[in-house]
């Protein structure tokens, strides 16, 4: 019964995430075959014997290279070098052959020669190697020392001129003309090509090796529940962050000695993991991980019995398919939006969230002083709309903000402001329309939202709203994408003032787009909507809330996309309609207090250029 309860788990897995799709179309790919799940033996034999064929190949390569092979270098750099002290200094015989060629000649040779393969070039010298005296001698004797005529461009010329002009060394020169009164013009062959040298890694080596990181990851590794994208279908396994390969290779070397065998130095030791076994990697410090993965992926590590195993493993694959689930939803809504972008009928789509603030005065080259001072902060909010697509990023200083010094940049007030602005002057003929956000609490999870929303669709003009959460850890989204571009460029630019970050936004990629302040207005929008709407009971079970036209006051919520639906009223009285379309009184940004102002005039403002100084200063 476990066997066939695990053997349903891992298919379940397998479809799900063993070949998951990449934009709408599945990857594919023939050099590596798919490999059963339940046999990852298989596929890490394979590896080994790819590694060994490999290795094996690489060997024979090296041994055909003989004894002469140069690093190249700069290959221009060193010809000139060698042709001019050649010139200067002479050959030194007496035929001067120094004085027959000049600079361009013998480099552009040298040059020529050293393009040439290494079996060309031998050839090419062997065929101008000529015995002046033969091969025995006048009583008929075999010829000890034979004489050799040079020749270049058909002129005889001196030994070392000819080394020069076909860069070759005293030994590989002597070595061919032995080659040439021996075997004639023929190829030369090493005399190891064939032969296993004594150094070369066997199969017991690797398997060694390929058993012990093995062994390592199943003692101390993270698994995941099912393979990532990819081809092979064998799931990762995360060693911990403060892992290393050296300290692994150590122990490694440790257990070797003990155990009497054969040690694999610690580039082989990489190599052969990277190739045998390329699920077992070290995980890097992140952060924005979430939190209910964590906490599974632990009890899945810590798991010691079968049924432990399998109880853990079923809860972390629950969880991954139900993110998988918001994720498709979230997906196809950007689908339907790009799809259907004409007419009041249409379908658009948008995505909001907050970025990191970003810190003015800010230098790819960033002078030391300024890590331990309070920088000026500016705020972003970015609203994705899809179906442009476009992405409109509101910056927001801290003299902008609702609360003096930035304060209250990140609640309800400030939200449904920069929201309602671009709701309004971006695809406001819609009548359908969908918004994904995150389930911060404090900025989108609340009944401020939620009445907002009710507000909008019982004033019109958008006659069905769907508000989507995607799962807490797993919220990624395209709006993440322009924070993305816009951070990528940030980092390696200089930016002082609000102005020229402005210009960095608009410039970060296309569909970025920079709005500044006070191009909206700052509203009230929290006790206007005490006013009407009511808080929601349980509001952070819900990742899904419909706000219909025909049914005003009426949320219908769910706690899953595909979970049963449930109703709520919002309405404080039942039976209040909205007149007209009435928003809150606006309010102005607070701005800077003195000690603030003070504080970055006295401490910031000597670090910015002059130009930049009044943005500090104040006015």
């Amino acid at each position: 019964m476990m066997d066939k309860e695990m053997e349903e788990l891992e298919s379940v897995l397998s479809d799900h995430f063993g070949r998951t799709p990449v934009n709408s179309q599945e990857v594919l790919c023939d050099e590596t075959p798919l490999v059963d799940p339940e046999e990852p033996e298989v596929l890490i034999a394979t590896r080994v014997r790819d590694y060994l064929v490999r290795n094996e190949g690489a060997e024979h390569n090296e041994s055909d290279q003989g004894e002469d092979v140069q690093e190249t270098g700069d290959a221009h750099d060193d010809a000139f070098r060698n042709v001019r002290k050649f010139l200067s200094d002479g050959c030194g015989c007496k035929h001067q052959c120094d004085k027959r060629f000049n600079f361009d000649t013998v480099v552009n040779h040298l040059l020529d020669i050293r393009a040439l393969a290494k079996e060309e070039k031998e050839l090419n010298v062997m065929t101008l190697l000529k015995d002046v005296d033969g091969e025995t001698t006048k009583r008929g004797k075999q010829r000890k020392r034979a004489r050799v005529e040079f020749r270049v461009a058909g002129s005889a010329v001196c030994k070392k001129t000819f080394m020069l002009f076909f860069d070759i060394g005293k030994h590989q020169l002597l070595s061919l003309q032995q080659h040439v009164r021996e075997h004639g013009l023929t190829p030369r062959v090493h005399g190891n090509r064939g032969r296993k040298p004594k150094h070369a890694v066997c199969y017991d080596d690797v398997m060694r090796v390929v058993h012990f990181i093995r062994n390592y990851a199943d003692e101390r590794g993270l698994p995941q529940p099912a393979a990532p994208r990819g081809v092979d279908n064998v799931p990762t396994v995360y060693l911990t962050s403060d892992t290393t390969k050296t300290n692994l290779h150590q122990q490694y070397q440790t257990s070797c000695t003990e155990a009497g065998s054969r040690v694999i130095e610690i580039t082989v030791f990489k190599e052969i993991w990277r190739m045998c076994l390329p699920h077992i990697r070290i995980a890097g410090p992140r952060d924005d991980v979430c939190a209910k993965c964590e906490t599974l992926r632990r009890g899945v590590m810590d798991a010691v019995t079968e049924e432990e195993k399998l109880t853990a493993t079923d809860s972390f694959r629950n969880h991954i398919l139900l993110a998988q689930k918001e994720r498709d939803v979230y997906n196809d809504c950007i689908r339907k939006s790009k799809e259907a972008n004409e007419g009041p009928d249409r379908y658009v789509h948008f995505t909001f969230d907050f970025s990191q603030n970003v810190s003015l005065p800010h230098y790819s080259r960033q002078i030391g002083p300024l890590y331990f001072l309070t920088l000026r902060k500016v705020q972003i909010f970015g609203v994705r709309v899809d179906s442009i697509p476009r992405q409109l990023n509101f910056l927001i200083d801290e003299d902008q903000t609702i609360g003096k010094d930035g304060k209250t940049s990140h609640g309800p007030d400030a939200v449904l402001s920069m929201l309602d602005w671009a709701l309004q002057n971006y695809e406001s003929d819609a009548y359908t329309c969908s918004v994904h956000a995150d389930n911060c609490p404090g900025q989108n999870k609340n009944r401020y939202v939620l009445g907002y929303f009710m507000w909008r669709v019982m004033t019109g003009p958008h006659r069905l709203i769907e508000y989507h959460m995607q799962v807490p850890g797993h919220a990624r989204c395209l709006v993440d994408s322009g924070f993305a571009h816009i951070k990528n460029r940030y980092r390696n630019h200089d930016c002082e003032t609000l102005e020229q970050l402005t210009a960095l936004v608009d410039q970060s990629s296309v569909t970025n787009t920079a709005v500044s302040y006070p191009t909206w207005t700052w509203r009230q929008w929290k006790p206007f909507l005490e006013l009407y709407f009511k808080p929601v009971t349980g509001i952070m079970q819900y990742q899904y809330f419909r706000f219909d036209q025909r049914k005003p006051g009426i949320v219908t919520a769910k706690i899953q996309h595909d979970g049963e639906e449930k109703e709520l009223q919002i309405l404080k009285t039942p039976t209040f309609r909205f007149q007209n379309v009435e928003r809150p009184h606006p309010v102005p940004s607070a701005g800077l207090s003195a000690d603030r102002r003070q504080y970055l005039r006295r401490s910031v403002s000597r670090y910015v250029r002059p130009a930049s100084k009044e943005y500090f200063f104040g006015n």
